[in-house]
Order: structure tokens, then C-alpha cells, then sequence
């Protein structure tokens, strides 16, 4: 079951981050989310997504695919198994 979570933002924080979603192929829902589960899989915040600064105005649809490579890092134990689910590895 799913459930809608709202914040406020200014309507031009709302613009830019909707301009970003945009560029990187995603709609702003998908992201928050994607940003919600990766807090509780990391337990804090565990990636910086950003879009470099030439390439901001100037992507094409074309662009997009890719334009990512490099600009994350994911911790060493990303895959590891969560200790909460130990007795289940066994």
C-alpha cells in the first residue's frame, strides 16, 4: 500500500528540480522515492546526483542515457546482506 507524503518548497526550488528530473529521465515522484529508499538502505544519505554545470541548459534527449557515469558512489558494502536479515541467510 502506498501513501503520498507533501512538502513545501519554493516555486522556484519546485522549477529547478523539476527541470533536473527531467534532464535525467525520471519524474520528481520516482526520485523522492528513489531518495527515501536509499536513506533507509544506507541509513543517511548515500549519493549525490547532480547534473554538471555545462551541461545543465544544454542536454539533449539523446544526452540523458549515460550522462550519469561517475557522478555517484555507492559504499563498498552496498550489496552486503543487513544484519536484520541474518537469521534468515543461515
Amino acid at each position: 500500500m502506498s501513501i503520498q507524503v507533501s512538502t513545501r518548497i519554493d516555486e522556484e526550488t519546485k522549477q529547478q528540480f523539476d527541470k533536473i528530473c527531467e534532464a535525467i529521465g525520471i519524474s520528481p515522484s520516482n526520485a523522492i522515492s528513489m531518495f527515501i529508499r536509499g536513506v533507509i538502505n544506507y541509513n543517511g544519505i548515500p549519493f549525490n546526483i547532480t547534473i554538471p554545470p555545462d551541461k545543465k541548459s544544454k542536454m539533449s534527449r539523446e544526452e540523458v542515457f549515460g550522462c550519469m557515469r561517475g557522478q555517484f558512489k555507492m559504499t563498498d558494502d552496498f550489496d552486503a546482506p543487513l544484519d536484520d536479515f541474518k537469521e534468515y541467510m543461515e
